[in-house]
């Protein structure tokens, strides 16, 4: 072994490259070069170091949709509904919905926003609430009423325009569609009012508004970005609620983008509303999770599961049944599996 004090001489005199490590006596790392090399290897260094950041920008997703004219591209929301409230009666109400969207893109502005129709397709939907009497389904046939009525939606369209990032900023012909619903002659009109407003409440603008924007807006202002939150309206039960979401991008591959996050809902505002109970207020809160697979290419949905747990809590104002002040608190457990993706139109065409 070469002694340190000559190492230290043979250093100082020739001022050689010299990378020396001895256990023995200290634990530092010392390297020393030529000064012609310092030059080559900072060069070499930096060259390295951006060949590194131009690999991580190539593989960073691009967050936005990337939708084609002429094309087409669904949603499917399969939604599993229970609500316990802490009433006299304490009701127990069960509710199943199926939304199939189709949205075809029918141009792009020069903004780059898409502007697309779209319809309703195999909608399913049935509640049950013993409680209050209400048995309803539209599968099988069952409540003709139901199934007629739902077949009436299906048939026609309304258009939206969105941007890349998903922020729905106008839809149009929606509320048109529940015209000739409400208009529709029938010798039991309690029973069309029930189905009326649970149509209204599972398809309406705040309905389609609310699914929209939790399964589709879902990408960053600024892209790219690992961390970001969006703010949008949910209704729920008819109330327009103020809901944050954050979003992290956890996984990128050639085979899907994946997209976690949670939601929550705001429980600042009161609504105020005359109902069986009475004149009451009301707030809600809860919280929401996500679970999102996209499509690389497109930017579309192909998977997202998602659990909401909502608390509305009523407060008696004046009542001819309860005391002022009483409070009501409901909790709703909703799940969701949602599936997207292109259509292929001549399959679609055939089973039509």
């Amino acid at each position: 072994m070469v002694p340190q004090s000559q190492i230290s001489q043979l250093l100082s005199e020739h001022k050689y490259i010299y990378c020396y490590l001895n256990n023995k006596v200290n634990s530092d790392n010392i390297c020393y070069f030529y000064p012609h090399m310092k030059i080559a290897y900072i060069f070499f260094a930096l060259v390295v170091f951006l060949s590194q950041v131009n690999e991580v920008k190539a593989q960073e997703p691009d967050l936005s949709y990337r939708l084609q004219v002429g094309e087409s591209y669904f949603l499917e929301i399969d939604l599993q509904q229970s609500t316990h409230s802490e009433s006299v009666d304490s009701e127990e109400i069960s509710f199943y919905n199926l939304t199939r969207m189709e949205f075809n893109v029918d141009s792009i502005d020069t903004a780059s926003q898409f502007h697309m129709s779209v319809r309703y397709r195999d909608l399913l939907i049935s509640m049950l609430a013993p409680q209050m009497g209400i048995d309803i389904s539209s599968a099988l046939g069952k409540d003709t009423m139901l199934t007629e009525m739902v077949e009436m939606l299906e048939q026609g369209t309304f258009s939206i325009v969105i941007t890349s990032r998903g922020e729905l900023l106008s839809i149009e012909g929606l509320e048109e569609l529940f015209a000739p619903l409400a208009s529709l002659e029938v010798s039991d009109t309690m029973e069309h009012q029930v189905i009326m407003k649970s149509l209204e409440e599972a398809y309406g603008p705040g309905a389609f508004r609310s699914l929209y924007s939790v399964f589709v807006w879902i990408y960053p202002v600024i892209n790219p970005m690992s961390n970001w939150t969006n703010d949008i309206s949910y209704f729920f039960n008819t109330k327009s609620v103020k809901m944050v979401n954050r979003y992290s991008l956890t996984k990128s591959t050639e085979e899907m983008v994946v997209i976690q996050g949670m939601g929550m809902l705001n429980a600042s505002k009161e609504f105020f509303e005359t109902t069986g109970m009475g004149d009451v207020k009301s707030t809600v809160s809860g919280s929401q999770t996500y679970d999102f697979h996209m499509d690389p290419e497109t930017g579309w949905l192909i998977r997202c599961v998602s659990r909401q747990r909502v608390i509305v809590e009523t407060t008696i104002l004046k009542s001819n049944y309860f005391p002022p002040g009483l409070k009501i608190p409901s909790y709703t457990e909703t799940s969701f599996e949602v599936t997207g993706g292109k259509l292929d139109l001549p399959r679609e065409r055939e089973k039509r």
